[in-house]
């Protein structure tokens, strides 16, 4: 039984998949019916090289590509090709294990080369190759996963795992390096990564010890600390490519993304001429006027050798790409943000001018906007030689780029947000704007409350229509980094605020700001309509917090992924697995953001970020992987003692390396972690997200070898698009790596629309273990085969499901459905729709992956663009559309009818109250329930009737409907007799007073009491005004009656703000006499200004003639500030004898007693000094210019007798005054 039975899985480190292995990489081995030699088996092509295999033994044999190449375009000097072959044998294998080829290919080859003795026919490709009995109780198993080549040796309960050994010929270098097998041939490098291991027991991977162990070119595995042989073993290293872009000049990296096809896209910034472009691609030249960045967008194949397209997207000013998606139909959608007033748009732009803003630069990218910044979105076509649809979005303030202080928290911060796509090809883009006038089309929010808002957009997939878009904030910065679609196209959203008001729903897990000085985190689930907040939370600590990504688990939790300074384990719930003080936290929310499931900190524990994210997915088993790169590139970033797994592929680091971590969904350990980069350079990323795949691949952009180096890990080495960074400093990296976990992943291709019955289905889906198939083509009738042919009695549209199942998988299975239409020239109808009046909806079919595909509707009234597959549909009537749709062969005529309900709703004229209740009547036709609340969400239920008794002064809303649509309107109770205004300062810094006023705007009726609230508060009944003080922000509310006994309510929120800090504030002296001078010192992060002095510097020299105070007020961004002061004496100059003693006499007897001759400067004032001391004889026996410097009585090493001297005396003070004197000294012993 396969449950029995342990597994030894070991990985062909080279990506043996060449682009043209990708119409049958699911079909490698070729078999042998005489065109090779007699001992191969089959043959398996790889880069450079082939593989035959051979009963217990595989050969491969190599040769020098890039002399091929250079011989092929004329290059070489010669026609020589080096070439290396060696060979694998298990020794003391069975010599006759039984051969098994499986999963035939549909195709043949024919042979007819050489010899007609070894002309072949009929030749079929395999999928999976298997050698039974290699040893006893062990099979070989080799086969193609994600197109790429692996064994496995399937061990039973019988199998000494011992026995098992490769003997390595042809070889002079081999060796173990990091646990990697590291082979060296004439003509390339291999390695062959450790193995990973592991175990399922009972549902629960199980991580095993495993290590290569070699010893005269023999290989077998080790396993130090045995394992549990009552369960299946797997040893498994992880697949990836990698590759610099090879651009001659500066180029940073900013984004990736991928296709269902495993194909690598990435984004990059070139700063001239020298990106390498493919011939048709849409923007060979680089268009930049001023020597700053053009966008530089490649698509490389899934070995990462060949690039599909490569192409410049710019004007001649700056452009920075910050994320990219592809659709269904494999065209390219580039979100960014541009500089260029001439940046390429199409006819159908919904934004084709530039607008801009003020000119900024943003620190240490490289990039300048003199006009500002506008936000574009640009798409593709598959060949990435058209520029099919192109916009601008934005105001006239700067759009697309992060720029609040308080928000940039690592480098290129700036560069955050994303572009996302629902199964209608519909664009979403989630970022930030400074524009009070961005384009807001039926949004939640319609207005900037203030600075820097966060922005959604919904967009057309012709980008000629903004679907609905909104603000998201409030008073302070905001901005939006990621987003996710539910399975209804609702959209959450997440990233960071320091919006004290920002918005959250009521039964939200965090509704208060946590952290009032930095940032906290959001995670907000908009509508599909873009009408409203439907849930909103905050997230975070006392300290700073981010959310960076969002992503939807398999149960629909909502997983966060960002940075935290949350001391210890303060944001920890549920969770075994963390590190306290870890600056890296996930947090699973559920879906309506009320609780948090379980979360976790993980990084070194150093209570601040390690890494800066990069890239999140929760795959179908809700594993958690996350990708960053710390880096002292702007910040105290790094990788240094991040955990790594024990068979990490690349388990050390220099600090500064990009980090990838696999955690399990119940946050209870780390299932896989390891760094991967250079040793030389700083690798990192520009600003920009990259992707995981739903199956766990990661497609991870990187600014790469900045500096001119070339240690950025390549693999395959030789065979990667450029193994080598030619620029001068740094080269757009990427790398796509494969955790390789058991998962399956159901997926298929076919002709979605044709004139054929007859469809051939292409199974894509994909697993680590035997797949079993189960299709149902819509009509009825199911098939069990990998890739079935099925044959349709009719013409119409059918829902094709299949459904892959693995036993060895995570998921054990998975479903993908997708629409097939049969045209017949025929007329068919389409489900009828019923829209409601002032809805945007989608009408028609999904869209599909075929250029040749027409369609045209008709009326085109209402409808977005009549020549797609799905336009939305604006009308507010009933409508019939037609739409013929062709494949140039065969035209359908399809009808589809828009059902329009018919509604009628009065709330009723605005009204007044005091003391009587009222009845509010509301009048409706068309509808079936009514329903009356307190609020515009209706979360509280008054009235299911057409009347409402009230008894409050408020806003009361109505709503009906019929099972599909709803109308709203509301009706406004006003105070009767009474109406005031409550005013006040409403922001204030610590330390204010607060003083509120009500003003009475109807005076003719006088307010006889007041209730203030917070009760804390003292005053009299009937005060007008308070005077109050707190250090927190508060709301304060007062309720007025007046002498009708009208009651009327009113608040106000008083924002606290915090003083600037002057952390000191000092004079190097406090004492000077005139013409000195003192340096004048303040320190503080905030912002400062000198009373009576012009320098702005912190350090000022001061020289003041008299006494004086020096002041410096110190304030921040809400007008806050503090003021001190110091002073410092000025003390008048006398040089004369007064402060200058002048001895007549001194007596040297060595009685430390007047022992020395010397001048006394009692208060310091001397600057220039000289003193001469003369015999009777004239003869100059002592002289000095430094008044320090004594005299002993000696002269020429001589003690001189007791007699009299003659001095002179001169010495400058300062203020220069001077002072001069002459006299006698008398020498006394």
């Amino acid at each position: 039984m396969e449950s029995k039975k342990s597994i030894l899985k070991q990985l062909f480190t080279l990506l043996f998949v060449m682009f043209f292995f990708l119409a049958n990489s699911q079909n490698t081995f070729i078999e042998n019916k005489g065109q090779f030699p007699k001992a191969v088996i089959s043959k398996t092509n790889l880069p450079s090289g082939a593989l035959y295999v051979e009963k217990a033994k595989l050969t491969y044999a190599f040769y020098n590509g890039k002399q091929v190449a250079d011989i092929h375009d004329g290059l070489a000097t010669n026609n020589r090709v080096y070439a290396h072959a060696y060979s694998v044998s298990f020794l003391n294998a069975n010599a006759d294990p039984n051969i098994e080829l499986e999963e035939e290919s549909s195709f043949f080859e024919n042979y007819y080369l050489g010899d007609k003795l070894s002309w072949a026919s009929g030749v079929k490709s395999y999928k999976r190759q298997i050698q039974k009995s290699i040893y006893q109780g062990v099979d070989l198993h080799l086969f193609v996963n994600d197109d790429k080549l692996k064994y496995e040796l399937y061990l039973d309960k019988s199998a000494n795992e011992k026995a098992i050994k490769l003997r390595y010929q042809g070889l002079s270098n081999i060796k173990i390096s990091n646990g990697n097998l590291v082979i060296n041939t004439s003509v390339n490098n291999i390695v062959e990564y450790r193995p990973y291991a592991y175990q399922i027991i009972e549902g629960i991977e199980v991580e095993v010890a495993c290590v290569y162990h070699l010893k005269s070119n023999i290989l077998s595995f080790e396993f130090p600390d045995d394992y549990n042989r009552n369960y299946p073993l797997v040893i498994d290293p992880v697949l990836e490519f990698s590759t610099y872009s090879g651009s001659t000049t500066d180029n940073f990296g900013y984004t990736a993304t991928y296709d269902d096809f495993g194909f690598l896209y990435s984004g990059s910034t070139s700063f001239g001429v020298g990106y390498p472009t493919t011939l048709g691609a849409y923007q060979l030249n680089y268009a930049n006027a001023a020597g700053g960045t053009d966008v530089a967008i490649t698509k490389y194949d899934t070995s990462g050798t060949i690039r599909i397209y490569s192409t410049y997207l710019g004007g001649t000013k700056d452009e920075l790409p910050h994320s990219m998606i592809v659709n269904s139909a494999d065209e390219l959608f580039i979100f960014g943000t541009t500089g260029s007033a001439d940046f390429p748009t199409t006819n159908s732009a919904y934004q084709p001018n530039f607008s801009g803003g003020p000119g900024f630069s943003p620190s240490g990218i490289g990039v300048s906007f003199p006009d500002g910044s506008d936000i574009f979105v640009s798409r593709l076509s598959t060949n990435g030689g058209n520029l099919l649809a192109s916009t601008f979005l934005g105001g006239s303030d700067n759009d697309g780029l992060n720029t609040a202080p308080k928000l940039k928290f690592n480098y290129a911060d700036e560069v955050r947000g994303e572009i996302d796509i629902d199964q209608n090809n519909n664009i979403y883009i989630a970022t930030c704007t400074q524009s009070t006038d961005f384009p807001i089309v039926g949004g939640f929010q319609n207005t900037n409350q203030g600075g820097q808002e966060g922005c959604i957009v919904k967009m057309d997939n012709l980008l000629s229509s903004v679907i609905w878009s909104s603000y998201l904030g409030e008073n302070a910065a905001d901005a939006i980094y990621s987003l996710a679609l539910d399975k209804d196209d609702n959209i959450y959203v997440t990233g960071g605020t320091t919006s004290a008001l920002f918005p959250t729903t009521s039964n939200a897990y965090q509704t208060g700001h946590q952290d009032t000085l930095k940032a906290d985190a959001f995670i907000s689930l908009i509508s599909s309509d873009g009408n409203q907040i439907l849930y909103s939370s905050l997230y975070g600590s006392p300290a700073y917090d981010q959310s960076y990504f969002v992503e939807i688990g398999s149960t629909d939790a909502v997983y966060l992924f960002g940075q935290t300074k949350a001391s210890a384990s303060t944001l920890v719930q549920n969770a075994t697995y963390f590190e306290s003080g870890g600056g890296q936290f996930i947090a699973v929310f559920t879906k309506d953001l009320a609780s948090v499931l379980r979360a976790t900190v993980v990084g070194t524990g150093k209570g601040s970020p390690d890494i800066s994210p990069t890239a999140f997915l929760v795959d179908v088993c809700d594993k958690i992987y996350l990708s960053g790169w710390g880096s002292n590139l702007g910040g105290p970033l790094s990788t240094l003692n991040l955990p790594v797994s024990p068979t990490a592929f690349q388990p050390t680091t220099d600090g500064n390396d990009f980090y990838l971590m696999v955690v399990d969904d119940a946050l209870t350990s780390m299932v896989y972690a390891t760094y991967f980069g250079g040793s030389q350079s700083n690798e990192h990323v520009d600003g920009g997200t990259s992707r995981f795949d739903k199956k766990g691949i990661i497609y991870q952009s990187v600014c790469a070898g900045c500096g001119g180096s070339s240690d950025f890990p390549i693999e395959p080495n030789p065979g990667a698009v450029s193994v080598t960074n030619n620029s001068p400093n740094c080269n757009n990296g990427v790398f796509k790596f494969n955790f390789d976990f058991p998962m399956v992943i159901a997926d298929f291709n076919t002709s979605w629309v044709g004139c054929d019955t007859n469809i051939n289905f292409q199974n894509l889906s994909t697993a680590t273990t035997t797949i079993n198939y189960q299709w149902n083509f819509g009509d009825g009738l199911n098939s069990i085969l990998e890739n079935p042919t099925h044959n349709y009695a009719q013409a119409g549209n059918f829902t094709v499901t299949l459904i892959a199942t693995s036993s060895g998988a995570c998921n054990v299975s998975d479903t993908i459905t997708k629409q097939v239409y049969i045209l017949a020239n025929s007329s068919d109808t389409i489900t009828s729709i019923v829209k409601c009046k002032d809805d945007l909806i989608q009408i028609g079919l999904l869209p599909v992956n075929d250029p040749t595909i027409s369609y045209v509707w008709s009326p085109a009234t209402d409808l977005s663009s009549p020549n797609v597959s799905n336009p939305f549909c604006s009308s507010s009537t009933s409508i019939s559309y037609q739409m013929l749709l062709s494949n140039g062969s065969c035209t359908d005529t399809l009808t589809q009818n828009i059902i329009v309900p018919s509604f009628s709703l009065d709330a009723g004229e605005d009204t007044s109250y005091c003391n009587t209740p009222i009845t509010l009547q509301a009048s409706y036709s068309g509808a079936t329930d009514i329903l009356w609340s307190s609020n515009i969400n209706f979360t509280d239920t008054l009235s299911l009737t057409d009347n409402l008794t009230v008894a409050s002064i408020a806003q009361f809303y109505v709503k009906v409907t019929d099972g599909n649509c709803d109308r709203v309107d509301s009706v406004r109770v006003n105070a009767q007799s009474i109406n005031f205004n409550l005013t006040g300062e409403i922001d204030l810094c610590h330390g204010d007073s607060i003083f509120l006023l009500v003003e009475n705007l109807m005076p003719s009726v006088a307010i006889t009491s007041y209730l203030w609230e917070p009760l804390a508060i003292t005053y009299n009944a009937d005060s007008s005004s308070i005077s109050s003080y707190t250090d927190t922000s508060i709301w304060y509310s007062v309720k007025a009656i007046n002498g009708d006994g009208c009651v009327l309510k009113d608040s106000i929120f008083i924002q606290i703000f915090d003083n600037p800090i002057i952390d000191s504030l000092w004079l190097d002296k406090d004492t000077i006499f005139r013409g000195e001078s003192a340096y004048l010192n303040v320190k503080t992060d905030d912002s400062f200004v000198w009373y009576n002095l012009t320098s702005t510097a912190n350090t000022v020299l001061v020289e003041p003639i008299q006494s004086e105070c020096y002041a410096v007020e110190v304030f921040n961004a809400y007008s806050c500030s503090v003021t001190d002061s110091v002073c410092i004496v000025v003390l008048d100059v006398f040089c004369n004898e007064g402060g200058i003693t002048v001895p007549t006499a001194f007596s040297p007897n060595e009685d430390g007693v007047n022992d020395t001759y010397f001048i006394v400067d009692k208060d310091g004032v001397v600057i220039d000094f000289k003193l001469e001391i003369f015999n009777r004889l004239g003869q100059k026996v002592f002289s000095t210019t430094d008044i320090n410097i004594k005299w002993d009585s000696t002269y020429r090493g001589e003690k001189l007798n007791p007699q009299v001297f003659d001095f002179y005396l001169e010495l400058k003070c300062v203020d220069d005054k001077t002072l001069f004197k002459k006299g006698n000294i008398t020498l006394i012993r």
